[in-house]
């Protein structure tokens, strides 16, 4: 975004800083509500199931229901502040993109081109976009790493070794994925240009009997683009799947792993 004004710059900079600290907050609370669940287990498992008490059973899930109730109520809130702030940013700095835009065309600096409108608008659907939760998420692991480690050793380091497990299979994924999907963008990108330059010269086309050979390099492009997608995909896929049995695994893992311990009086039930 070359050419904005330093201002218009400085204030988007300064309000994105101090969101994001507000937003982490709320990341932090959302994640230290997410142990609602584990934690109401172990209490109904030690608690009611061992006392028979029908009056601990309807306050732990009077509490339990609070928490959840929270949880839903700041994710949505969380929710409502990304989508706002980036309509912010778009509406903060979209004149000022424009402007640069066309005076750089004007000035014939560069090639006239609106991918910097396009690159703003693409970073507000990311901000506002499902993919910004779990990287605010993410550094809140270790909270949960550590209430297993406080439980028992044992189920902290079964967890780390899932989680990183996961996280290799996530970058293998990017590395396997990253060139055909660039090279798929391209080739779409090149069949787009060539659809849209024989629709602006549709007269002359057809004049000159070209249709045939326009739509036939048109179609070697497409089918370029869909070979390249339908490859990443299949990696995506193959390793998709791959983690969610990993996932799944972890979790009989960890339940195996807690009744090994009560039997070995290590831990209560």
């Amino acid at each position: 975004m070359k050419g904005l004004a330093g201002n218009s710059l400085e204030e988007v900079v300064g309000t994105l800083k101090r969101t994001f600290l507000v937003i982490a907050l709320f990341s932090l609370f959302i994640n230290l509500l997410m142990l609602t669940a584990p934690i109401y287990m172990m209490q109904l498992f030690d608690r009611v199931l061992t006392s028979r008490s029908v009056d601990t059973l309807v306050m732990l899930l009077l509490i339990a229901s609070a928490a959840l109730i929270t949880m839903g109520a700041l994710e949505t809130v969380r929710s409502f502040v990304m989508i706002r702030m980036s309509t912010w940013i778009e509406k903060r700095l979209g004149e000022d993109v424009f402007r640069s835009v066309l005076s750089q065309a004007v000035r014939r600096a560069s090639e006239p081109s609106a991918q910097a409108l396009r690159d703003l608008s693409s970073l507000r659907n990311t901000l506002a976009g499902p993919s910004m939760f779990p990287i605010l998420d993410a550094p809140w692991a270790p909270i949960f790493l550590g209430v297993l480690f406080l439980l028992h050793p044992v189920l902290g380091w079964i967890s780390v070794a899932g989680a990183v497990s996961l996280f290799g299979l996530a970058l293998l994924n990017e590395l396997m994925t990253r060139t055909p999907l660039q090279q798929a963008s391209g080739a779409s990108l090149m069949a787009m240009h060539d659809a849209e330059a024989s629709l602006r010269n549709a007269d002359a086309v057809e004049a000159m009997g070209m249709s045939r050979q326009v739509i036939g390099r048109w179609q070697a492009r497409n089918a370029e683009a869909l070979v390249l997608q339908a490859q990443a995909s299949v990696r995506s896929g193959i390793i998709t799947s791959i983690s969610k049995t990993i996932r799944l695994f972890l979790q009989i893992a960890i339940l195996s792993a807690g009744a090994w311990l009560v039997l070995q009086n290590e831990m209560a039930p």
